[in-house]
Order: C-alpha cells, then sequence, then structure tokens
C-alpha cells in the first residue's frame, strides 16, 4: 500500500505513514519494538497507541498523546472499548479498530468528532497496524491531527 493509495492529506500523516513503511523490514507489519519514539518527537503529541487482546476481543489504551488529551478533554490511557459507552461492540471505533485487525493495512478512519472543543471542525486520523508475529494485530499506532477553522 503507499501513501497514495490512503490520500494522505497532510505532513504528518505523511511522515507517520513513512516512518511505519520504514519499520517493515520485509514484514506485512512492524512491531511495537521497532517504533523508536525519540525517532518520531514530532508526532509523539499526536499519537495514540492501542493494545489489542484477540481472547475475548478487546482494546485498551495505552497511549494516548498530549494534543489529543487537550482537545478531548479526558485520558483514556488505560481503559478498554468495552468500559466506554461510545466506543463498545457496534460503535465505529470499534469497528474501525476490528478493521484494522482483519485487514492488517494502515487505514484512514472517518469516525466524526464529537469531543467539547467548540472550534474544532473535525479531525484526520490514520491508524497503523503493529505485530509482534507478522500476523496478528497486537498493537495499533494511530496519529490524530484536529482541524481547526
Amino acid at each position: 500500500m503507499s501513501a497514495a493509495d490512503l490520500k494522505l492529506a497532510s505532513p504528518v500523516q505523511q511522515r507517520a505513514f513513512a516512518y511505519w513503511q520504514s519499520k517493515l523490514d520485509g514484514r506485512s507489519m512492524p512491531s511495537r519494538k521497532d517504533i523508536e519514539p525519540t525517532e518520531i518527537p514530532e508526532l509523539l503529541a499526536n499519537i495514540v497507541l492501542v493494545d489489542v487482546s484477540h481472547d475475548p476481543l478487546d482494546f485498551r489504551y495505552r497511549l494516548i498523546g498530549t494534543a489529543i488529551v487537550e482537545r478531548i478533554a479526558f485520558d483514556y490511557t488505560g481503559k478498554r472499548f468495552v468500559e466506554l459507552d461510545h466506543q463498545q461492540p457496534g460503535s465505529r471505533v470499534w469497528e474501525t479498530a476490528l478493521r484494522i485487525c482483519n485487514e492488517r493495512e494502515p487505514i484512514i478512519s472517518d469516525i466524526p468528532y464529537v469531543g467539547p472543543d467548540q472550534w474544532v471542525r473535525g479531525y484526520r486520523d490514520l491508524y497503523l497496524p503493529l505485530s509482534d508475529d507478522g500476523e496478528q494485530v497486537n498493537m495499533i499506532m494511530g496519529v490524530v491531527e484536529f482541524l481547526d477553522p
């Protein structure tokens, strides 16, 4: 998959995707241990890391960047999707995470912004699968940018 296939809309998304691709090393997905925060300091405030549990299926926020927490006015770090009413099975957030696990490829999400910041006109988000074994997604790395007027 290429950046053109994804229709990456911003330099932040392009940088994140290029970094993810640089870590593939012949695999379909890099692992979490391949991601070195010191190599991408300009992205850290916009990154979300989500752990994937497969038995039973659930997702847990491992890390949420400061720019994201600032805009959503809540830090979901440590929370599982099933604990959050708006992210349980059947929600768009859950279905997006499930899609990443099934397709095992980067995706651009279209989940609408519903947070408290009245100035946000939407956001762009890119989700990148990570895998320890190269087969099953065990973590999702997201890059979220908020669109202001």
